[in-house]
């Protein structure tokens, strides 16, 4: 092995664990979750299986971490700290805006996540399930404590996946202002009409 320059600090584990990431995220975003190995992704990022195994007990757990980190934070951060308040089209607005912008900071990760998602045997549709499963049993009960009955699980994972697609298309089509701020109208009229709609039935 070739002696570090001097004064070169080897990477940390942190660092390392970034490196070998980033270079899955190119590798998934052209391949596909499926395809690459892990000795594709050692290559990619410059390090050995050893750091890999090191860092990741398998290529699962790198893509687990991957969504954790591109979506699944922002959105239990959203679901845990704000008082939800689906009626509330201001409320909706914020959730909308930011939810979406930090999935699209990491926009690579949520394309490849949502093309591999399509896939019921892959890993990535059973990671974005069980964070639809999550929001959802939130969604239902704010629902009843607020109208006394909540709409189904399907119906409610509907609107998640439609605000996926939403992303996805605004990604597409180059994730330009125009695009993003038409998906956010789009996620936020969604699920505003869908419990509007509740509100006009309690109170009929």
């Amino acid at each position: 092995m070739k002696p570090l320059a001097q004064g070169k600090k080897r990477p940390g584990p942190e660092e390392q664990r970034k490196i070998i990431l980033d270079a899955a995220v190119e590798q998934f975003s052209t391949r596909g979750c499926n395809s690459p190995s892990v000795s594709d992704i050692c290559k990619q990022a410059g390090v050995s299986r050893d750091t890999f195994y090191r860092c990741f007990s398998d290529k699962d757990a790198l893509i687990g971490e991957l969504y954790q980190t591109a979506v699944n934070d922002h959105v239990e951060l959203v679901l845990g700290s704000w008082d939800l308040d689906y009626s509330n089209q201001q409320w909706l607005h914020t959730v909308c805006d930011n939810t979406i912008d930090a999935i699209l900071d990491q926009h690579k990760v949520a394309q490849f996540l949502f093309v591999e998602s399509a896939d019921p045997n892959s890993h990535a549709y059973r990671i974005i399930h069980q964070a639809y499963d999550k929001a959802v049993v939130r969604m239902r009960s704010w629902s009843r404590k607020r109208y006394g009955r909540a709409p189904t699980r399907e119906f409610l994972v509907s609107l998640l996946v439609a605000t996926q697609w939403l992303v996805h298309n605004a990604i597409l089509k180059g994730a330009t202002k125009r695009e993003v701020d038409k998906a956010k109208a789009a996620a936020e009229q969604l699920f505003y009409g869908a419990f509007s709609m509740m509100e006009k039935t309690r109170s009929a």
